[in-house]
């Protein structure tokens, strides 16, 4: 009998989808060892499909505070819980220690003090210095660790040649509020160079209306996609020359496809990232995406060198890596 795993995450059109996407990569790379059981408060159609597809079972949750409790009762102290949002403190951490359980933390933020198991935190340039864990607590970080799905573990495989920067790919995020894709887009649509405009939307964007509106005006440039699967969005990736993201998990589905990357922040949890970007000289960075765009020079300015710099970050092993350490936790 399979252990058990359970992925407690949330995601909406406020929250966006990173978390979920992120713990869904971790799921499939478990799935074969690992009962996984995707435990959530808001089940979008796009989430529960793709959920379906590599988890054993779904859990939904009360979406007021009651979650927390309704959690706990849930766990009976042999299973291994993963958990990925900015609201569990070190004290619920605790409480779910106190049941039993092997516990697993993804973060971005290193702003509490850990007592689980194992903390991950894909990102470039982060030191468990940077941390506040007990003597036991694993840390495994950088992109070594990147949460990504399959079909992009095998994409960091292939090699990239850069040719020219006609063919753009624009993805803000499942919620992206600010509705900063289509000024990206309008930006784009500006340059005389750029041929194609490859728009990917998740399920929880609020603002597909004004995009369907630019595609319809421009259905010879743009091509509008939305609530696609990971093989859809590597096809899109690999038919692309670049990429305008946000320092989110979008940006390391891009750079495992050797994108050369424009970025930027748009929410808080993303300036670490782009700061490191921007420190490294990966891409060009144009930091807060609420008021700052790019250029022309931006864009032209790319090259080979930001393929093969971006190529050293992700080396599609990730899945072996993660699924190692867990096994190492639940004695498998």
């Amino acid at each position: 009998m399979k252990p058990k795993i359970y992925i407690r995450s949330d995601g909406n059109s406020e929250i966006g989808l990173g978390h979920v996407i992120r713990c869904l990569a971790l799921a499939e790379m478990l799935k074969e060892d690992f009962s996984c059981i995707f435990v959530t408060r808001f089940l979008t159609d796009y989430i529960n499909a793709e959920t379906r597809k590599i988890c054993d079972d779904i859990i939904i949750l009360p979406e007021s505070d009651d979650h927390f409790d309704a959690f706990l009762s849930i766990l009976s102290g042999d299973e291994i819980v993963v958990l990925d949002n900015y609201f569990f403190d070190t004290d619920y951490q605790k409480a779910i220690k106190n049941k039993g359980c092997k516990l697993i933390c993804i973060d971005d933020m290193h702003d509490k003090h850990f007592v689980a198991d194992i903390v991950i935190n894909h990102a470039p340039g982060v030191l468990e210095s940077d941390y506040s864990v007990e003597s036991y607590t694993k840390c495994l970080l950088g992109t070594k660790y990147a949460l990504l799905r399959i079909p992009f573990l095998y994409l960091a495989k292939r090699s990239k040649k850069y040719n020219m920067a006609n063919k753009a790919f624009v993805c803000f995020g499942g919620g992206n509020y600010n509705n900063i894709a289509k000024r990206v887009v309008e930006r784009l649509l500006s340059f005389k160079f750029i041929d194609k405009i490859f728009i990917v939307t998740g399920g929880a964007y609020i603002h597909i209306d004004n995009l369907q509106i630019l595609s319809e005006l421009h259905s010879d440039k743009i091509f509008l996609y939305s609530d696609i699967n990971a093989e859809q969005i590597v096809e899109i990736l690999t038919n692309s020359d670049f990429a305008i993201v946000p320092s989110s998990s979008i940006l390391w589905e891009c750079m495992a496809a050797k994108l050369p990357v424009i970025t930027g922040y748009y929410v808080d949890n993303q300036k670490r990232n782009s700061g490191y970007f921007f420190d490294k000289n990966i891409g060009r960075v144009v930091g807060d995406f609420n008021v700052n765009l790019f250029n022309e020079q931006d864009v032209l300015g790319l090259s080979q060198k930001n393929v093969d710099i971006v190529a050293n970050y992700i080396d599609g092993d990730s899945g072996n890596r993660l699924k190692n350490e867990i096994k190492v936790l639940s004695h498998v």
